[in-house]
Parts: structure tokens; sequence; C-alpha cells
């Protein structure tokens, strides 16, 4: 898909997501009916299986889309395991949307696809033939749009609904931030690109699996210090969410960075890595590939009103957490889903560079 295009089904217009009540979620199987067989079943998920034609069309846009991002493409072994991972939880993620009522009728749909056109600077009749002309047919784009809104309101209903922010949080942050300074000398105007690869711990692991994946984290961080590609490790064995991007979590200020990264991020220069992060996720390797700063002289533009600058850490306290809680709640429903891989692959995946 269009490298636009694809990074953009994931931050559609949260105004159109809104849900009332709050429900009790309901998890595990359910009674949707089983796909054709036809094809070679490389997963069964639950109720439902994903195919091997499935996993080679998701793995073909992946490919296009790092090659577009100059992320390294990873061993195939390592790329068929993280792709089948993305779409074992994907469909979990609609399953569990489906079981708990959320839909989006065809006016929703209508308009987020009109927006993203809009944000793309494209008119509908653009935006149907760049998907066309990457080999995706408009009915299947507007499927993936439908069940990207699918989700993003289950993450509201399950997530974002039970959030609470207090001015008490508000204010531990901004005397946390008043005490740091960035690399540039100014604080609260300093961005920094980061990425992250996440070898994950089970919840409720043993000592035993804990060990695993600290010597797996150790291996991957052994292997960054002696030149291995962060990118390319990130893709081959990362658990994170943003694993087949190379990890990259994209530009953040300090109130936004995840919390557990702050103090590591803030003593790294561009280009260096972390020492392992623990956390109850697993064991997390962070990379500063940036830093920007503002350069703007105005006095209004390096100063901002009390009320401005609470609403921003508020809302940047908000998205925090809410990154956080939902990477927790996705991996629940991984671990509390009857997954059986069927998957052949040539080799055994690897990490190495």
């Amino acid at each position: 898909m269009n490298k636009l295009l694809f990074p953009l089904l994931l931050s559609l217009p949260l105004c159109t997501l809104s849900i009332t009540g709050q429900a009790q979620l309901v998890f595990g199987p359910g009674t949707e009916g089983t796909a054709s067989t036809l094809d070679t079943i490389v997963a069964v998920v639950n109720d439902d299986v994903i195919t091997h034609r499935e996993l080679n069309t998701a793995i073909a846009l992946v490919e296009r889309q790092m090659r577009q991002n100059k992320v390294q493409i990873p061993p195939r072994a390592d790329l068929e395991n993280q792709v089948l991972e993305r779409l074992i939880l994907s469909q979990l993620e609609l399953r569990t949307a489906e079981r708990n009522g959320i839909t989006v009728d065809d006016a929703t749909l209508n308009t987020a696809i009109d927006d993203l056109a809009r944000r793309n600077n494209m008119s509908l009749t653009q935006l149907r033939q760049t998907v066309e002309k990457d080999g995706i047919s408009f009915a299947k784009f507007r499927d993936d749009v439908r069940r990207e809104l699918m989700v993003a309101r289950l993450r509201q209903k399950a997530v974002d609904s039970q959030i609470q922010i207090s001015d008490q949080d508000v204010e531990s942050l901004q005397t946390q931030l008043a005490g740091q300074i960035n690399p540039s000398g100014n604080s609260g105007s300093t961005e920094y690109h980061i990425a992250q690869i996440l070898i994950a711990v089970p919840e409720g692991a043993s000592p035993e699996q804990i060990a695993t994946a600290k010597r797996q984290a150790e291996n991957v961080l052994a292997q960054l210090g002696q030149g291995g590609d962060f990118g390319r490790l990130a893709a081959s064995v990362s658990a994170g969410q943003q694993a087949l991007e190379g990890g990259d979590l994209g530009w953040r200020r300090v109130d936004q960075l995840p919390t557990l990264f702050t103090d590591a991020v803030l003593k790294l220069q561009p280009g260096q890595v972390s020492q392992l992060i623990r956390s109850p996720s697993g064991f997390h390797i962070v990379k500063l590939l940036d830093v920007r700063g503002s350069n703007d002289p105005r006095p209004e533009a390096q100063t901002a009103t009390a009320d401005i600058e609470r609403t921003r850490i508020r809302e940047a306290l908000f998205r925090r957490r809410s990154d956080e809680e939902w990477e927790q709640w996705l991996r629940r429903l991984r671990d509390e889903a009857y997954v059986e891989i069927r998957l052949q692959p040539a080799r055994s995946a690897t990490a190495t560079p």
C-alpha cells in the first residue's frame, strides 16, 4: 500500500469513534464459523483460521512498506513469524469487537475515507486510483478501514474510557519536566525520535521464562554493540507493535515518552542505544535516532500560558497511559486465546543481522 496511506489507517480521527456506556467486555472463543480449508492453514485462532495465502499477501504488503521506509527486510522465517503474529492479533481484535457489539456503519466509514483522502491532499477518485495501483481493490480497502475503525472503538471502550488523569498527575509531571533539561538546553520544546526492540515476557511467566527472555535480549544488545542494524533486528525479533516498521516510535516530546523510557532516552546521544529496560511486558532496548528542538525566537512561541501547558500535559499523560494499557490489554487478549501455529518455515527464526 502507498506509504502515505498505510500508517494513516492507524490515525483516523477519534472524533468519530466515541463510545457511550461501559458495558462488560466479552473474551474467549466465540461462535464464528471457520474459514475455508481449501488453502493451507498456517494458524488456528479460536474458531478462525489464517491461511498461507493470507499470510503471503500480508507479507508482500509489509515488504513493500519496509522498502519504502528503508527498513532492512529480515530473513524470511523471521518475517513470516512477525507477520503471522500481527495477523493473529488483528483477528483477535476484530472478533472481540464483534462480540461486544461494535460496528461501523457505511456513513461513518465514508466520512473516515473522505477525511483520509483530504489529509493526503487527494480527491476520492485519486485515493481509489492510488489504492488500486498498489494492487488492492477499493472494496478490500474499505473493509480494512472499517476494521481499523472497529478496533479503535474497541480500544476506546476497553481502555480509554477507564483512564482518569487527575490534577495531581498533571502537577507531578510538571514538576518532573521542570527538573529536566534536554540536550539543546531548553525544556519542553525538544522532540526525540526513538525506536524500540521488545523481547516479550508472558504474563505470569516462570523464572525460567524470564531468564530465557533476558538472555535473548542480552544477545540482541550484543549484536547491536557489534554493529547490527537496529531496524532489521526489530523486524526480526521484537514483539512491539511497531516491529515491522523497524521499531520506530516516531517523534515525541519528553512528556510523550513512555514513562519507563524517559530517564534512559535523556541520557542518550543520537545513534546510541540503551541498556535493557525491564517492564511488565518484557525487556526493552531503546535507540535514540535523532533530536530536534524549537528554534522559534519569538517569546510567544517559547512560553505557553499555564492553562495551555496544563492541557498539553494532561493530553500527553492520557496518550501515554492509553498506549501502555492498550499494550497490556492486547497481551492479555493474546495470552488468553487458543492459538495453534501450523506454519512450517524453511528454517527456524533467527536474530542474526
